[in-house]
């Protein structure tokens, strides 16, 4: 998880307002009475509790009580933290052979959604989409789409001579070069029923987006690129260049923004991760610590330190993964322990 605030509003509060009453006492005071007019009032616990003292006379010959001691003044305290927001995209592999893990996790996100809307407040707005790994394919039947491209590779990392990246070169068409026109390439959101993302609220009716996504998770299908890119996937998701299709999905203020990747092969995407991480902090300036990254990857990611790694850890402490092949257990990682994450998230980042 990311570096959370410590501390809720409530608890700012109380100290505060203690600091303040303790300053107004004086020192090695303890709990008594005062027993002469000049020093009538009690203090507990270094907290002066003030009394009418005795009664004063004006100039004017009249009587009243004099002066009492006001309570400390009330402070401004900047306001309680929380998310508003929370947009969440998945990443999907939408190469050859993921049609079972594209139908595992389609299986598993009733769950998540159930817990979400379970511990998350009521009224908070939430946006989610999904993108593919693709960058090269324009229609069926071409090279690599979905399985005629060899690069080797060792399950884990792709790339790695000289000749190899430059052939990969030729399969990484950013959309920065011009839009190929498939739908969630390139780092556009993935359309389905019409909807580029679904725009949902925990204080809503959790079935339709259920519906919306297990539908589109399995509609991504399996044409896409064998040289799968999901890095490069997830920044372009939130950068202008692709605004015709994703403007408007991340939000920036006190929203959470939850990336999601499910992938079995090694990321091939060709940019430093240094300008990838840069183009998500970038549509999230306001919030650079309201970025959270989990996935259901091969085991071997996290050990050899792939780019999709380097990106995940970018942000902050260890992502929740699991093996993408332990189909079992998308319930857990896609479910509650997911959905835990992000409300912690979600009730202690700062407002404004």
């Amino acid at each position: 998880m990311r570096p959370l605030l410590r501390h809720t509003a409530r608890v700012r509060r109380l100290a505060c307002s203690l600091a303040l009453l303790l300053s107004c006492t004086p020192a090695g005071s303890g709990e008594t009475t005062g027993a002469d007019a000049s020093t009538s009032g009690t203090t507990s616990g270094g907290i002066i509790l003030p009394t009418t003292g005795p009664a004063t006379t004006g100039e004017d010959g009249t009587t009243g009580p004099a002066m009492k001691l006001d309570l400390p003044p009330e402070v401004d305290l900047p306001p309680a933290a929380g998310c508003g927001a929370v947009d969440i995209l998945f990443v999907i592999d939408n190469s050859a052979s993921m049609g079972q893990f594209q139908k595992a996790l389609a299986d598993a996100f009733p769950q998540f959604v159930d817990a979400m809307y379970a511990n998350l407040p009521a009224g908070i707005s939430l946006h989610v989409g999904i993108t593919t790994t693709d960058f090269y394919c324009t229609m069926p039947g071409e090279a690599c789409c979905p399985s005629q491209c060899s690069i080797g590779n060792t399950g884990c990392q792709i790339g790695s001579t000289p000749e190899e990246v430059a052939k990969l070169a030729t399969y990484y068409n950013p959309p920065t070069g011009g839009d190929n026109g498939v739908n969630g390439s390139q780092g556009r959101l993935f359309v389905h029923d019409d909807q580029p993302f679904f725009v949902s609220n925990t204080s809503d009716d959790a079935a339709p987006l259920k519906t919306w996504f297990t539908g589109a998770a399995i509609a991504a299908g399996e044409q896409g690129s064998s040289i799968e890119m999901p890095v490069a996937a997830a920044a372009f998701a939130v950068d202008p260049v692709n605004a015709a299709t994703n403007a408007g999905f991340v939000r920036d203020n006190d929203a959470i923004l939850l990336i999601v990747f499910l992938t079995n092969d090694p990321d091939a995407s060709l940019q430093p991760i240094a300008d990838y991480e840069a183009m998500v902090l970038a549509a999230k300036q306001n919030c650079p610590e309201c970025v959270l990254t989990a996935g259901l990857l091969k085991a071997c990611v996290p050990d050899e330190q792939q780019r999709l790694w380097q990106f995940m850890t970018a942000f902050g402490d260890q992502p929740i993964w699991r093996d993408i092949e332990a189909k079992s257990e998308y319930a857990e990682v896609v479910g509650s322990s997911l959905a835990s994450a992000l409300v912690e998230a979600c009730e202690n980042i700062p407002v404004g």
